[in-house]
């Protein structure tokens, strides 16, 4: 993570103080509790990523923490809480059988996406994935909306895995465990 994935994670811009980046992680921590729907607890994680992340540089640096050159100010967790909930309800569908992985602030979408390309894509009806013919055969990605790589040099999946970590969220349908 860098501080401009950070920042944009917890909604915050410009030169940031600790207390301004507590009152943030304590505003996103109430608005994507893991109780309020089921991408809530990613988008949680990520939040918490965002906070520890900040919250180790401000420790040592007792001052204002500035973005980097190039930043653009983006409500990264909400776009993120509201791709994976729509793609939890794809994957909740019959016959959906695709995996949803995260590495690091990019949602990578594996296996059986072909039926679901229409509303994987970004064109109307689609949530805003890119698909990428070099990983796996073919596979869906979800990145910021105003993210813009400096670099273009392809990496592996597995190399993916190794910079950025991964893991796969698991879908928990509150609803049918109410009504059970």
């Amino acid at each position: 993570m860098n501080i401009n994935d950070a920042l944009n994670i917890l909604n915050l811009s410009g030169s940031v103080t600790q207390k301004e980046i507590k009152k943030a992680y304590k505003a996103a921590s109430l608005k994507y509790h893991p109780d309020r729907n089921p991408a809530e607890a990613e988008t949680m994680k990520l939040v918490n990523l965002a906070y520890q992340f900040l919250s180790g540089l401000t420790e040592t640096v007792n001052e204002a923490i500035t973005a980097t050159e190039g930043f653009t100010e983006n409500d990264y967790s909400e776009e993120f809480n509201c791709i994976l909930n729509a793609l939890f309800e794809l994957q909740s569908r019959e016959n959906a059988n695709f995996i949803i992985e995260i590495c690091g602030n990019w949602i990578w979408i594996t296996g059986e996406t072909k039926p679901w390309a229409k509303e994987l894509g970004r064109k109307e009806g689609g949530i805003g994935c890119y698909f990428s013919k070099k990983k796996n055969d073919g596979c869906w990605y979800y990145r910021p909306a105003k993210y813009r790589s400096k670099n273009r040099i392809s990496h592996s999946m597995n190399e993916i895995r190794e910079r950025h970590g991964s893991h796969k969220p698991v879908y928990k349908n509150n609803k049918k465990k109410l009504a059970a």
